[in-house]
């Protein structure tokens, strides 16, 4: 097992490598998930690797490996119909609201034991995490911040529809709320900090078409709204919710999901395909087919940005990835942890592992760029720089591992992306999808 470099020395910028090669195509079959369950939430588990889905008629919960599609849990449901899920990294808890029974169950999510059962009379939806362990919850009775710990209660928008989608930043301080009015879609933007604080909206310019998808771009600034009419993808300020600009995908937009580079939208309608960007510059990126067409609201993309899980318009819930060659690790590691990041390419290749402190785009296809160009998604003047380095055994995997600092007064973010070489002498290279790392901060220990 390699070392990871991953200690509180300064990082040292370096000069920037320049490839030539293309990205390999995506060659990989499906991992399929069975019986058939009716969709009611889907949520990912970043340090296990982990899809859950939850059936809205029966309650049911499924966990699958993201990388390998092996089924981990199946648990029958007791006909309570799940309407939203949620993981919490800091406090290590998987949320499941149960709104036909006004209940919000408490699961651990290595072992799905139930921990608790919170009374909510409100009706849960959607769910999203808050400061300090709490939520954002959609309900029948509005928008509301929720502390499970104290089950206080303050109402943010007194009213919301129920099939309203949440997002917040990764520190969980700004949070976003969007809902379809007829036949257009309002965003509200709120400051979870100051609760009291009036949200603000874009009502004076709303957007056309019914909601689908919501995601936040936190590096710059940006939040992509997915609607099912044309032009499909709305890019806003996330601080203003002005229009920035719109990504045209047509009518019938079912699903999108952006990395968390923000430089890779994923997206799809009701063609058994997802289609990608490259978000800036806009490029073509990778596309990956499907076994069957998904139903609306039914794709996700791994905290790691490696892999998609779908699930179908017929009911079945299957992982894809979205390379040959991939690296995968927990999204959010604890101080004082050991921390692992396992990598796989091609038998006997070369790697090599790079970070930064942020992510950034640059196009190293510059002579004949075409369709998904190889791109380097790390800021090379945030401290890029080579982590680690190494050859893949005769299985194509190499393991690195390191303990991960303490005594760090807030949250620090990593990006990383790998490299792998076919060809010294052809100058042949490979790069993995970048993936944000956050070591959480003293409140999560």
């Amino acid at each position: 097992m390699r070392p990871l470099a991953l200690s509180r020395r300064a990082l040292v910028p370096v000069l920037p490598l320049l490839f030539s090669a293309c990205n390999d195509g995506n060659s990989q079959a499906a991992r399929v998930l069975g019986p058939q369950s009716e969709f009611g939430g889907l949520a990912a588990d970043p340090e296990r690797h982990w899809f859950i889905a939850g059936d809205a008629a029966s309650g049911r919960l499924v966990v699958v490996d993201g990388s390998d599609g092996a089924l981990q849990f199946d648990l029958p449901g007791n006909g309570i119909g799940i309407s939203g899920l949620r993981y919490d990294p800091c406090t290590r808890s998987l949320y499941a609201a149960l709104a036909r029974r006004g209940r919000l169950q408490v699961y651990d999510p290595a072992t799905l034991v139930l921990r608790n059962t919170l009374l909510v009379p409100e009706a849960p939806f959607a769910l999203a995490n808050a400061p300090a362990g709490a939520l954002l919850m959609v309900t029948t009775r509005g928008l509301l911040h929720f502390d499970p710990a104290t089950q206080a209660r303050t109402t943010l928008l007194p009213a919301i529809a129920p099939d309203a989608l949440l997002a917040t930043s990764r520190d969980a301080t700004i949070g976003f709320a969007a809902e379809t009015f007829g036949t257009t879609t309002v965003v509200h933007r709120f400051d979870l900090t100051q609760l009291g604080a009036p949200p603000i909206d874009n009502s004076g310019d709303p957007l056309d078409g019914e909601l689908v998808a919501l995601a936040l771009d936190e590096v710059a600034g940006r939040l992509f709204v997915g609607t099912a009419s044309a032009p499909g993808i709305h890019v806003l300020d996330a601080t203003t919710l002005a229009l920035q600009e719109t990504i045209d995908v047509g009518d019938g937009l079912t699903g999108m999901a952006l990395s968390t580079t923000g430089l890779r939208l994923f997206w799809t309608t009701d063609a058994p395909l997802v289609e990608s960007v490259i978000v800036e510059p806009r490029f073509e990126g990778p596309s990956v087919a499907l076994l069957e067409a998904p139903r609306p609201r039914g794709l996700v993309l791994a905290d790691d940005n490696q892999e998609l899980a779908v699930w179908s318009a017929a009911g079945t819930l299957a992982t894809y990835p979205i390379r040959d060659f991939w690296m995968q690790a927990p999204a959010a590691f604890r101080q004082g942890a050991t921390g692992t990041m396992t990598l796989k390419g091609e038998p006997n290749a070369a790697w090599f592992l790079f970070l930064s402190g942020e992510a950034a785009p640059l196009v190293l296809d510059r002579k004949n760029p075409g369709p998904d160009p190889r791109l380097l998604e790390l800021s090379l003047s945030a401290g890029f720089q080579l982590a680690a380095s190494g050859t893949f055994d005769a299985n194509g995997d190499a393991t690195l591992s390191d303990e991960i600092p303490t005594g760090l007064p807030d949250p620090v973010e990593l990006v990383f992306q790998a490299v792998q070489t076919q060809s010294l002498v052809n100058r042949r290279y490979t790069l993995s999808n970048a993936q944000v790392v956050r070591i959480l901060g003293p409140e999560c220990q």
